[in-house]
């Protein structure tokens, strides 16, 4: 089974292309719902979070607040490290063995969606990385429709990662997102026929 990861910067589009090719007939593994999920109450992160950040980061009901944590880890790049050293390493564990049953399954592809995909070392799990991108206004755009938010505010969303050209280094297909849904389903299915010829060979 070929595993595919899919890595871009808010607004790139790249939640669009893993369901496209979930739409083709590949198991996608969406790592942002998977993390959220592992730090609920009782579940591997949670105790972690709580020794490390404290419980003034939880919300009435004792789960974590993510927007307080955010706030926390965003204002200081020490704890967003630690933060990500205890998050990262269970999602990659859970992202595999969900893969795993999937392969199982009979699937031919699978897919890794990622938005740290190449920060928390998932790419050496996949077989072809592919990197969703689109130019800065497009992606401001983006955002701002998305997430119901002022321009400030999404321009500091891109500004806290790194950008493309730090991120191709690391991918072996990178995709142009300017266009519309129909544009982007015509180049990632180009680009996942010309990854299931590759992995043919090797």
């Amino acid at each position: 089974m070929t595993i595919i990861g899919i890595t871009g910067i808010s607004g790139s589009g790249k939640t669009a292309a893993a369901r496209i090719l979930a739409d083709i007939g590949g198991f996608v593994v969406d790592a942002d719902p998977l993390a959220h999920e592992l730090m609920k109450k009782g579940r591997h992160a949670y105790d972690e979070i709580i020794d490390f950040f404290g419980t003034s980061i939880l919300g009435t009901d004792g789960e974590i607040h993510r927007p307080a944590l955010g706030k926390v880890v965003f204002e200081d790049n020490e704890k967003l490290s630690r933060l990500e050293a205890i998050i990262h390493p269970k999602v990659i564990t859970k992202t595999m063995e969900l893969i795993e049953d999937a392969r199982n399954e009979g699937y031919s592809f699978a897919v890794i969606d990622a938005p740290l995909l190449i920060e928390a070392g998932m790419d050496k799990y996949c077989d072809s990385t592919w990197l969703i991108t689109a130019n800065h206004e497009t992606k401001i755009k983006r955002i701002m429709k998305r997430d119901n938010i002022t321009r400030d505010v999404a321009a500091k969303r891109l500004a806290s990662r790194q950008g493309d050209e730090a991120l191709k280094p690391h991918v072996h297909i990178v995709i142009e997102n300017n266009n519309d849904f129909a544009d982007l389903a015509v180049r990632v299915k180009s680009a996942l026929e010309t990854t299931l010829q590759m992995s043919r060979y090797f």
